[in-house]
């Protein structure tokens, strides 16, 4: 209780400061409904620091670790997945989403979207922050010094976000809080008569420098080993644009296509992107996605490389060719907006993937361009065009390709929706309408694109917006041996009646599937999203297909895909993160190191260290005092490791106590027969330093035998469990008498 009271006043002063650091993270992500989990994250550790401010380190550690576990599982995780008993699939949510958190920091600009794979990594950095400034606090007793986490954690944010608004603010109130901790810490380092920065003891300033290198070069080597296995290791452009006449570099997008249709649909305020001058309403489409990979969970891709690449597009025009007029204002990237197909465009130098007709500008950034696409979209099929059951040549082989990974229960649901259809059309159209009849429910606010198993949950729960609809749509298509791919854009917007011109913006962001039709082509006709007036329903021009839907107010019970043999449905990949395939790395079901592994292996080695440090320490403290010298000094080195016996068990450090009184004292806490082997070492020690006569090596030897003695005597009595608690109890500064 003594230390409670005597430490309150900076444990609050020192939480205050984390707690302002934790408020630094609204400068790199966007609103505030995740603010209370991460500032508590920053202020729990010291109260289970407080808490246990008289404890081992050991326990304080355990609880420390058990508590970040806890509190992640119930704040920053869904409640589907925190439920009942931690499992491995739990692990894996968790490690993917620290990947998708990862991702996010890495390919966008601050402030990102709050994804919870954002939220988590911000947790589990000021939970561990917090942890580190209150063992440097307390356990070291340090003031400066503990506050170089908080700062190190601060400056990493400041990195992140260079130009966020109000730096100054929040500056401002980490400097309040460390200068209020640091004047109180003062204040308890006076009473213990410690320093201000640190401890008072000398550093081993060679010893620190071989174990600095040693872990520098430890540390070295795990890089090298795990670093491929990381997140973003070896990513590939998302589009690679070179090509041996061209010239031309590769393009790696900063936000992945359907990563940007998610972060469009949820930003608060519309933002008008571009306009088109056209006939008639379209789809704008930007790029069509044409590779599925079950890494990191599952992911659309564009790979066009070399020969896929051409510069300009200035084909025949048909008569009937549909002419658009963009004017983009708001858009970043160099994708570059058009009715499919197109056959003309107007900027010469406008780099063409060839197999999708996607265009992207040579500019770096298509913004403030002024364009003109000639294109011919797509129809509704001719009644022959139904009926024509041909095979899809073997060149689009590459567009019905499926990871084995990818459970068979969705080809199992594939087929029974077009239980009797004959031809691609009838399948095409029935699996649209499987999308349509209803029963699933379009709600532009579910997030699944961290879930390691978001197609199957999405089939599951029968809600989603059009990124699940799309996805989930071509993978069910190339089951069925039907030629799929996701497209990105927009829908058609709206118009404006006095300049004739349609206005998009972000809420019309959008995600489709385009499928190949033996005698049609490539076809945008079949968009299972339903129509809503929510941002990003769908809104193809002529689509009669199912009617507008909006999310009730409370979510409908949940239906469960089934397979054949009746077992439960297994996990399957996460459709529809839309981001760039990272090369030479492995999703969970093949190679490499997991993301979640390296988490739990990384808090199990942390354990391991702060269990093991305690006993190591003290052992290399016993053998350099047995390695003194000067005799005198290995016999007061043998009397000072019996007194660290003392104290481990709660005695204070003797000061103006005589070592033959601490020996009688000794005989409760000891026990008879190790008192007495006390005693032997507190005569050696007396008689070194008064008897006068010179100390040989035979007396320091005699003095380390009688401690190894009293040592012995002292196991015994404490028995197992006792001993292992004094062992592993580290030897603070405690009152002295």
């Amino acid at each position: 209780m003594i230390a409670l009271r005597r430490t309150l006043a900076p444990t609050v002063a020192l939480a205050a400061f984390s707690a302002a650091v934790a408020f630094g993270f609204t400068r790199l992500v966007t609103g505030h409904d995740w603010l209370l989990l991460v500032v508590g994250a920053a202020v729990l550790p010291h109260v289970v620091g407080l808490c246990t401010r008289a404890r081992s380190a050991m326990l304080q550690v355990g609880l420390w670790l058990f508590g970040l576990g806890a509190y992640v599982l119930w704040a920053a995780v869904p409640s589907s997945t925190r439920s009942g008993v931690p499992t491995g699939a739990t692990l894996h949510t968790l490690g993917d989403r620290l990947h998708t958190g990862l991702r996010v920091l890495r390919d966008q600009s601050a402030p990102v979207p709050a994804r919870s794979g954002v939220v988590l990594l911000a947790v589990l950095a000021v939970w561990i922050m917090a942890c580190a400034a209150d063992a440097l606090a307390f356990r070291r007793w340090a003031s400066v010094g503990a506050l170089a986490p908080g700062i190190t954690v601060f400056i990493w944010i400041a990195a992140l976000a260079p130009g966020a608004d109000q730096p100054a603010r929040a500056a401002a109130a980490v400097a309040v809080t460390a200068a209020a901790f640091v004047a109180l810490q003062h204040q308890v380092l006076q009473t213990r008569r410690r320093a201000a920065v640190g401890n008072a003891h000398a550093v081993p300033a060679p010893r620190q420098v071989v174990g600095g290198v040693g872990l520098a070069v430890v540390a070295a080597l795990l890089a090298a080993l795990l670093a491929p296995s990381l997140p973003g290791a070896g990513a590939d452009p998302l589009v690679d644009l070179r090509h041996d006449d061209l010239g031309s570099s590769t393009y790696q997008t900063s936000i992945p296509p359907l990563v940007d249709v998610a972060d469009n649909l949820h930003r608060g305020d519309r933002v008008e992107l571009f306009t088109v001058q056209s006939p008639s309403p379209q789809y704008w489409r930007t790029v069509a996605l044409d590779q599925y990979s079950d890494a990191a969970g599952g992911q659309w891709t564009l790979r066009a490389r070399g020969g896929d690449i051409e510069r300009g597009l200035d084909g025949p025009v048909p008569a009937d060719a549909l002419r658009q007029r963009f004017s983009i204002s708001a858009l970043t990237e160099r994708w570059m907006p058009a009715v499919f197909s197109p056959v003309a465009v107007s900027l010469r130098d406008t780099l063409v993937v060839q197999d999708s007709l996607t265009l992207v500008t040579d500019a770096s950034s298509v913004s403030g361009l002024d364009y003109t696409v000639e294109s011919t979209p797509s129809t509704e099929p001719t009644e022959s065009q139904r009926r024509d059951a041909s095979a899809p040549p073997a060149s689009l082989a590459a567009f019905t390709k499926l990871p084995a990974s990818v459970p068979r229960e969705i080809g199992d649901l594939a087929r029974s929706v077009t239980t009797g259809a004959t031809t691609p059309y009838d399948k095409a159209r029935l699996l649209r309408d499987y999308f349509r009849d209803g029963a699933f429910t379009y709600d532009p606010d579910v997030d699944l694109t961290d879930a390691t198993d978001a197609t199957m949950e999405f089939l599951r729960i029968k809600r989603g917006f059009c990124v699940q609809f799309a996805s989930t749509y071509a993978l069910m298509a190339r089951s069925l041996g039907i030629p799929a791919r996701v497209a990105v854009g927009f829908t058609p917007g709206t118009l404006d009646p006095a300049t004739g011109r349609y206005v998009v913006s972000n809420f019309e962001a959008h995600a489709w599937p385009e499928v190949w039709l033996p005698g049609v082509g490539w076809s945008n006709r079949f968009d299972p999203t339903p129509p809503s007036p929510q941002a990003g329903g769908s809104d193809l021009p002529g689509d009669t297909a199912g009617a507008a839907v909006t999310p009730p107010t409370t979510a409908p019970p949940p239906s469960t895909v089934v397979p054949a043999t009746g077992e439960a449905a297994p996990v399957a990949p996460a459709t529809g993160a839309g981001v760039p395939t990272p090369a030479g790395t492995t999703a969970d079901h093949g190679g490499g190191f997991p993301t979640w592994a390296l988490v739990i292996a990384g808090l199990v080695v942390g354990l391991v260290a702060a269990v093991a440090a305690v006993p190591a320490t003290k052992a290399r403290r016993r053998a350099r005092r047995r390695r003194r010298a000067d005799p005198a000094a290995r016999v007061a080195g043998a009397w000072e490791e019996a007194v660290d016996r003392l104290r481990e068990l709660g005695a204070p450090r003797p000061v103006h106590t005589t070592p033959a009184e601490v020996a009688d004292r000794a005989d409760p806490l000891v026990g008879s027969e190790a008192a007495a082997k006390l005693a032997d070492v507190a005569g050696a020690h007396t008689e070194a330093q008064f008897a006068g006569a010179p100390v040989t090596d035979a007396d320091a030897d005699a003095a380390w035998d009688d401690f190894d003695d009293f040592r012995h005597a002292l196991d015994d009595h404490l028995g197992p469990r006792a001993r292992l608690r004094a062992r592993l109890t580290p030897l603070r500064e405690r009152s002295r008498v």
